[in-house]
């Protein structure tokens, strides 16, 4: 699944890039992932670096950020979400950033957070990830039968 339908070529850059960062000037790949998180860089470059992480440096997709003003755990999927970050949205989606289905709590808590930020371009990918998954429908029905909580 490539929910921001970018080349696949792309990724080798990113790629070396990491690879760079983490052997020769011995970066952390959990900060270069806060990094990206945090970047209000080009969706592209956010998607690849945190597809690169992930996948080969083994920084978790559900990996907890911080905590919110309840104690609650915060996980990098909403965190996306809340600083409107497309490219990890799109990147932590297709690797699994959330624990059970669209209609479970973590990925309705991103959906409400993107939904009150009136963010269309976050909002339209988890209504497009939902889709590839055959759950619109049950997404979009508890989306509004819901409420942030």
């Amino acid at each position: 699944m490539n929910l921001l339908n970018l080349n696949q070529d792309s990724r080798d850059s990113f790629s070396k890039i990491v690879q760079t960062l983490v052997q020769k000037h011995k970066t952390d790949p959990s900060e270069m992932f806060m990094h990206a998180l945090e970047s209000e860089a080009e969706p592209e470059m956010n998607y690849w670096m945190t597809k690169v992480l992930v996948q080969e440096y083994f920084v978790s997709a559900q990996m907890v950020v911080g905590k919110d003003s309840e104690g609650e755990s915060v996980k990098a999927l909403q965190a996306a979400c809340l600083l409107q970050n497309v490219g990890v949205v799109a990147a932590l989606l297709e690797l699994g950033g959330f624990k059970g289905s669209v209609t479970d709590k973590e990925y309705q808590l991103a959906a409400r957070i993107a939904s009150k930020h009136e963010d269309q371009a976050v909002l339209g990918l988890l209504m497009k990830y939902a889709q590839e998954k055959d759950l619109l429908e049950p997404f979009m029905r508890s989306l509004q039968s819901t409420t942030l909580q």
